[in-house]
């Protein structure tokens, strides 16, 4: 060989031998001759490798290695023993044939179990550090999900133990004043770092077998992390700039999570001041709602319900679903609630008045396609007339028997058609007890999954609620619903519950009114089981009572009223009887109309068992009629 060709021969780390294929030694690098302190020219040509190995490994290469090269062409790392100038040095031996030569490389066991060593330990730090950038990002990405202040913090806690292998971790938050406050724990071990520790702050540094990582944000300490390392003899110690890193994401992600939460607290105030206030106060009813904003808290939602009186006895109820969000859809959303509003009143009822919201939503471009769900129910009576625009149908809950969904009085959305269309509406009948659910789509729409299989949903999750309070029943049935929290949209649920009561009204003195009122009240007592000889002689008493009222006490002046209250007293016993109670402010006059009022109180009294007057302030009529006979 030449020199060049030479000099990666001798440079190599090992002993490289070619032999002839009885054993003979025709050369050899410069690493096997300093091995045995032999010269070349005593050796190639003249001696088998054989003779350079110690007693034993001769005869094994005479009767194993030598044959099994002759069969199998190679051998691989065969530990044998090399002569050399201070003794013998265990070496592997590894040959292969080809051709009419033998080419083998003879290695150092020591250096070879160095070698082993350093690429073990050199794979462990590799290991260790791609775990390490494997939980510093794994613990990144949870911050960056997290929403809020108190979801960073829960981010962090776990990411400590399960990622950065922490045993416990204790975290405190700075406060407005730059404070530090104890503010959530990972069950930490006894013993706190000291506050010396904590207001330093500067880098993650042991503290008391604790190490103390400090949460710096864009404008200063954030807050603390403690963490309690492992004692397992098989847990890697913390390891401080992983430590720091985390520390440094830690507090930006405090920083967003502290201008979310502004920003979102600014939208929900926004949200809630366009959602409805406080409904009316009636024993009739009992209302209970419940609004989630979708997973985008910094956008205003167009979801939205509305609880109000359309007239005197009729209670309107409104869920309603404005496309789109952000301050266009709030707009929208606010703009047609106080629509519905304006339209309810006495005699519309719920198809005129989606009639009549089409024509508006014309005027309102982002308010187009809307969908809503109104009811209104007579208070009095139980009857329930509803209409829905392209919304979710409502469902009548009533005790002991299936959920319903309410299929008619169903039309397109708002603004559906150029020409609006008459819309339809339907009428169902409640008894005491009953309850109504409204809700918009959030509620059980998902993509995996068809609205008729949602819908089941929650009829079903609505099992089991009778007797259940009215709000613990509404905030159940949405736990239940959004327990996958994989919707994005809003979420408006109202619970209604009609529990009959009383029956209550005022009538204008000129009686304009009285039919109608007549009506609802054969309504409320057949309602009641009142038998139906019974119930007519009451209301013919109670319209007498109200007429007489309204022409004697009021002069039928149309700026006046009467009051008519009606109830059931003792309803489980045998005494149960329905007392009518007619009161005006003003007082029965008396001369020539003293003949006629004689005389329509002679025919209440022949209606109803007994009857009273009470003149003293202003003047009040009460009527009783036992429903025994």
């Amino acid at each position: 060989m030449s020199a060049a060709a030479d000099a990666p021969w001798d440079d190599a780390p090992c002993g490289l031998v070619t032999l002839a294929r009885d054993g003979t030694v025709l050369a050899a690098n410069r690493v096997l001759w300093e091995w045995t302190g032999r010269a070349a020219d005593d050796v190639v040509g003249k001696v088998p490798l054989s003779a350079l190995l110690s007693v034993g490994g001769r005869i094994y290469w005479e009767t194993h290695l030598a044959p099994l090269l002759e069969v199998e062409g190679r051998v691989d790392e065969v530990a044998v023993e090399l002569r050399v100038r201070d003794g013998r040095l265990p070496v592997l031996l590894t040959a292969v044939v080809g051709g009419d030569r033998v080419h083998a490389a003879i290695s150092s066991a020591r250096d070879r179990m160095s070698y082993e060593r350093e690429l073990l330990a050199a794979r462990v730090a590799a290991e260790r550090a791609s775990g390490q950038l494997q939980a510093l990002q794994a613990t990144t990405a949870a911050l960056s999900r997290a929403l809020g202040v108190a979801g960073v913090a829960q981010a962090l806690l776990a990411a400590a133990v399960d990622q950065l292998g922490a045993a416990a971790a204790t975290l405190w938050l700075a406060d407005e004043e730059a404070r530090l406050v104890h503010g959530a724990t990972g069950e930490p071990p006894a013993g706190l770092p000291s506050s010396g520790v904590l207001l330093r702050g500067e880098s993650a540094a042991p503290d008391g077998g604790r190490t103390v990582v400090p949460l710096q944000g864009q404008s200063g300490l954030r807050g603390v992390l403690s963490l309690a390392p492992r004692t397992d003899a098989a847990a890697d110690p913390l390891d401080a700039e992983v430590l720091t890193a985390v520390g440094q994401q830690a507090g930006l992600a405090l920083d967003r999570a502290q201008l979310y939460e502004q920003s979102a607290n600014v939208a929900r105030e926004l949200q809630h001041s366009l959602l409805a206030g406080e409904p009316p106060v009636d024993e009739r009813f009992s209302v209970a709602t419940v609004y989630r904003p979708g997973v985008e808290l910094l956008e205003v939602g167009g979801d939205f319900y509305d609880v109000f009186l359309a007239a005197e006895g009729l209670l309107a109820v409104v869920v309603g679903d404005v496309v789109g969000r952000g301050l266009g859809a709030a707009s929208a959303m606010g703009q047609l609630r106080s629509a519905v509003r304006a339209v309810a009143g006495p005699g519309v009822g719920p198809g005129r008045l989606l009639t009549r919201l089409d024509r508006f939503v014309e005027q309102v471009e982002t308010a187009g396609m809307s969908t809503l769900a109104y009811a209104e129910l007579d208070l009095a009576t139980g009857v329930l007339r509803y209409a829905c625009a392209g919304h979710p149908p409502p469902l009548l809950l009533r005790t002991g028997q299936d959920a319903e969904l309410l299929w008619e009085g169903r039309s397109t959305p708002l603004g559906a058609f150029v020409r609006p269309l008459e819309r339809s509406e339907a009428e169902v009948q409640l008894t005491p007890g009953d309850r109504l659910l409204l809700c918009t789509d959030g509620l059980f729409e998902r993509r995996d999954r068809e609205i008729d299989e949602g819908l089941a949903l929650v009829a079903q999750a609505t099992e089991g609620s009778h007797g259940v309070p009215l709000d613990e029943a509404v905030r159940s049935l949405t736990s239940r619903l959004l327990a996958d929290e994989s919707t994005r949209d809003d979420v408006c649920v109202l619970l209604l519950q009609w529990t009959a009561g009383d029956f209550d009204r005022h009538l204008s003195a000129d009686l304009t009114g009285l039919s109608a009122l007549r009506h609802d009240l054969a309504a409320w007592l057949v309602a009641q089981d009142v038998a139906p000889g019974i119930a007519e002689d009451l209301v013919l008493a109670t319209s007498e009572a109200l007429a007489n009222a309204a022409e004697h006490g009021s002069g039928l002046h149309p700026g006046e009223q009467v009051h008519l209250r009606v109830r059931l007293a003792d309803a489980a016993h045998e005494t149960a009887e329905v007392v009518v109670q007619v009161a005006d402010r003003g007082r029965w006059r008396t001369g020539a109309s003293s003949h006629e009022r004689g005389r329509g109180l002679t025919i209440i009294g022949a209606l109803v068992d007994d009857v009273t007057v009470d003149d003293r302030d202003g003047t009040r009529v009460v009527l009783r009629k036992r429903l025994a006979p």
